[in-house]
């Protein structure tokens, strides 16, 4: 073999050799510009995904949540029917206490089926309410702020569609006289008398207190009695309402009571008109026909104290409207 013909040879295998990673280093450049966008589509498909996934699960725990509590009501309702039923099976078979036995299963079956067929469908959590309660104290704190109403407020009995009511009155002045019921029926209080011009709104809890006293005989006696008025009002806070663990009143004198609440479900009042001060004080002075107002003397994060203080006397001086605080 000539010397020419492996200079040939040995010059072509040069050739290949650098030839080859040219080749392999276009090939990786193209795959990684291929691959790229699709890795990127890949992981936004990826997130997306998990995204459906942690939506399908929040829906299920809602779910869960739901019929766990249904199912509650719905044991407490069948517990109470075979109670009925064993008292009304005692009735048949012991003569000597049969009355006793009838009464006691006709109540326990009844209050039964109210438990089963009143068993609620929906269910909304504490936070949900809790921001909706922020949202109105911020709005009642705007409107005084550009209003500039000096006056402290002061929640006054009013008759609403034959139906006993409150307005929360937000005098402009710090001096002032509450106005008559048919101003406060109007949102911009602006009467001829300067005293008495001011906000009027619908408390916060003017509404629960109406829920509550259809469920309840509460403020039935012409003249009540302030203890027992607050221990209704505690209990449906904590019973009906479920908006705190506890609430102790105590009341001090013919017109003051002061409250003691633990594990309040809204939090502590950082502002006027609170939930549960504004459930108490349009109960008290519904029940008592008289103004309201709150002081807030303790917080601590979801336990507060505070006092409620009515006027047993006539309410219209000046000098009587100027202490009140919340």
């Amino acid at each position: 073999m000539s010397s020419d013909h492996v200079e040939s040879e040995t010059d072509a295998d040069t050739d290949h050799g650098n030839e080859t990673p040219t080749e392999t280093t276009t090939t990786t450049e193209t795959d990684t510009a291929t691959r790229d966008p699709s890795d990127g589509t890949a992981t936004r498909d990826e997130l997306r995904g998990q995204l459906e996934l942690l939506q399908a699960e929040n829906q299920r725990l809602r779910r869960e949540y739901v019929r766990a509590r249904q199912t509650k009501y719905r044991r407490t309702a069948l517990g109470l029917v075979l109670i009925g039923v064993v008292a009304v099976g005692g009735g048949a078979l012991f003569p000597g206490s049969r009355d006793v036995l009838l009464a006691l299963g006709g109540s326990a079956l009844v209050a039964g089926m109210l438990t089963y067929y009143l068993t609620p469908e929906e269910f909304v959590t504490a936070t949900v309410g809790e921001t909706l309660a922020t949202t109105l104290q911020a709005t009642y704190d705007g409107l005084r702020a550009d209003l500039n109403l000096q006056g402290k407020p002061v929640y006054v009995p009013v008759t609403s569609e034959s139906a006993a009511d409150a307005r929360l009155f937000l005098p402009q002045h710090h001096d002032y006289t509450i106005p008559d019921e048919d101003a406060l029926q109007r949102t911009i209080v602006v009467p001829a008398e300067p005293s008495q011009r001011g906000l009027a709104v619908h408390p916060s809890g003017a509404k629960l207190l109406a829920a509550f006293r259809r469920a309840s005989e509460f403020a039935t006696q012409p003249e009540p009695n302030p203890e027992r008025v607050f221990d209704q009002l505690a209990d449906g806070l904590v019973e009906q309402f479920e908006l705190a663990d506890q609430i102790t009143p105590t009341v001090e004198a013919d017109t003051r009571c002061v409250i003691a609440v633990t594990g309040s479900t809204y939090g502590a009042p950082d502002t006027f008109d609170h939930l549960l001060t504004s459930f108490v004080a349009v109960g008290a002075a519904i029940a008592f026909n008289t103004p309201t107002r709150i002081t807030v003397q303790r917080v601590d994060d979801h336990d507060f104290v505070f006092e409620c203080a009515w006027n047993t006397q006539d309410t219209d001086a000046s000098d009587t409207q100027t202490s009140t605080t919340e």
